[in-house]
């Protein structure tokens, strides 16, 4: 399959959202239920300078996302937290891989030290993708979650660069 990664534009706010609430709907990758941002919202995070924001396109619609967001504060500006969602029929096809792979870049240019992110513990394939990218477990918060009737723990990861 033919696809692209690239910085996220303004007019791709429509299509992030819509990627961010399939995945949403599928109520086992992702906490929320709803995606809050509104458009206006998203186009404001997209041009966020201390954020970057990676998309996945296949015939100019947005299948995956990832966001990485720098500390805001200045005892947090080393660090920053990675957010992905890729929709149901165009995962594994190395998407994740190769977003995770840029943020990483940025992350090294911009100076930032350590890239935090969590994932449920039912996620074996991400926690495993996560690994091969240098991820390492910092810890779990056992129960965390509730997902269809059985807990899951959140599993914390980072990279130090």
């Amino acid at each position: 399959m033919d696809y692209e990664i690239r910085i996220a534009k303004p007019s791709d706010a429509s299509g992030i959202i819509r990627c961010m609430q399939s995945v949403m709907d599928e109520k086992i990758y992702l906490v929320g239920d709803i995606y809050l941002y509104t458009e206006r919202g998203e186009k404001d995070m997209i041009k966020n300078p201390d954020d970057l924001n990676i998309v996945s396109v296949v015939n100019n619609e947005v299948v995956g996302i990832m966001k990485i967001q720098r500390g805001i504060f200045r005892k947090t500006r080393h660090t920053a937290t990675l957010g992905i969602a890729v929709m149901r029929g165009y995962r594994h096809l190395g998407m994740g891989r190769r977003m995770i792979g840029e943020g990483i870049e940025w992350c090294r240019k911009e100076g930032i030290k350590k890239l935090n992110l969590e994932v449920f513990s039912s996620n074996e394939n991400a926690i495993s993708l996560y690994r091969k990218m240098g991820f390492e477990i910092e810890g779990v918060r056992k129960n965390q979650f509730l997902i269809f009737d059985t807990f899951v723990d959140d599993v914390i990861m980072s990279i130090n660069f």
